[in-house]
């Protein structure tokens, strides 16, 4: 970890815990190696799903990041911290169809859409306006989560639905993709351009241009048990190759979130209880699942924090079962976690890579309210 996060300063620390550690120094590096990596007119939109704490949106605002959007909840975040519209993507391909008022009247000009029912409630909304279409590319290959249950048309339906927008009065803009949460193989933001190219052939037999290809999110982050993803530096080289057989120059937009905030906070946990039972070592934290780490049980194991004691301990470790506060079962934050034998009620842990999809998702479940954050 950067010094931001060393062993000595985290020690030094007096706040009560449990609490998070925010890093903006880190978010800042994130987004630089997003920008360094990818084409210069490359527009990151950040998927404030990940995380839409004040603090980070306000960072990656200030550094000329835009944002992707999902609500007209979420729109509220921005709009509480002037972002103007031509800032954000409303990127949900479903949409409420009353929440489309609410950006329209912040200026948000591009929606995206993957049928012909979500055509009709832009039109009625938002006339005139851009739109790009999500199509279904192989998400269950190579990602942990897959997101083409839910969104997205199918390629062999693309062109005709781009055609339909112009018909309807809107602009053909572009063509989304998200191949995964968690995507595990480099290629496949290639894979995924090289079937919207097929698209844009096609399209340019009916005369219609798009502006740019939105290779969505999914780009990952490598916690405890998951060493072998690609940075978005080897990522961005086979983008860049495969960009160099496009039908015509275009721009892209991707929708990073996890590969931004994961690894900008960190949370301190004390330890309220060790018991051994017939099944293992249990050390019990004040912070658990429901308050602060709900992805560790939504994930079944694909999110495995790293977990490190913050004093020196001169014992040989234990692999552990770590849980939370609550009297619920499922609230275990992972299995197999090594700590020094010799870690007693009192001590403290800093749980590392908490910053995506942690705030979102916190519940109060038994009354354990939500860990205070600072800023470092």
């Amino acid at each position: 970890m950067q010094d931001t996060f060393s062993l000595e300063y985290l020690r030094s620390l007096t706040h009560e815990t449990p609490f998070f550690l925010y890093s903006k120094e880190k978010v800042l590096q994130n987004l630089s190696e997003y920008q360094e990596s990818l084409p210069p007119d490359t527009e990151i939109c950040y998927a404030i799903k990940s995380n839409s704490e004040r603090e980070v949106l306000t960072t990656l605002f200030q550094a000329g990041a835009s944002f992707e959007v999902a609500s007209k909840y979420e729109l509220r975040f921005l709009e509480e911290i002037g972002v103007p519209g031509s800032r954000m993507i409303y990127g949900t391909a479903v949409k409420p169809e009353e929440h489309i008022n609410d950006f329209v009247a912040h200026g948000v000009d591009r929606f995206a859409f993957d049928s012909e029912e979500e055509l009709q409630k832009i039109m009625r909304r938002a006339p005139g306006s851009q739109v790009y279409i999500r199509v279904l590319v192989d998400d269950r290959s190579d990602s942990v989560f897959h997101m083409s249950e839910k969104f997205g048309a199918q390629l062999h339906d693309a062109a005709d639905l781009m055609i339909r927008a112009k018909e309807l009065g809107l602009i053909p803009y572009g063509i989304s993709f998200n191949v995964g949460s968690q995507a595990r193989n480099q290629y496949a933001w290639e894979r995924g351009i090289r079937d919207v190219f097929r698209i844009m052939n096609q399209l340019l037999k009916k005369d219609i241009h798009v502006e740019v290809v939105n290779l969505g999110g999914g780009f990952p982050h490598s916690y405890q048990n998951n060493d072998g993803f690609h940075p978005i530096k080897d990522i961005a080289i086979h983008v860049r190759n495969a960009l160099t057989e496009s039908p015509y120059p275009v721009k892209l937009i991707v929708e990073p979130g996890r590969g931004l905030v994961a690894n900008s906070y960190v949370l301190i946990a004390t330890v309220i209880a060790k018991n051994v039972r017939e099944n293992g070592h249990w050390l019990f934290l004040d912070a658990g699942v429901y308050n602060a780490l709900l992805e560790a049980l939504a994930s079944q194991g694909t999110t495995k924090y790293r977990i490190t004691p913050l004093k020196k301990y001169r014992e040989e470790g234990e692999e552990y079962i770590v849980t939370g506060p609550t009297g619920d079962n499922l609230d275990v934050i992972g299995r197999g976690i090594a700590l020094p034998t010799d870690i007693e009620v009192g001590d403290r842990v800093v749980i590392y890579d908490t910053g995506a999809y942690t705030f979102p998702l916190m519940t109060s479940f038994n009354g354990f309210p939500k860990p205070k954050t600072f800023t470092v």
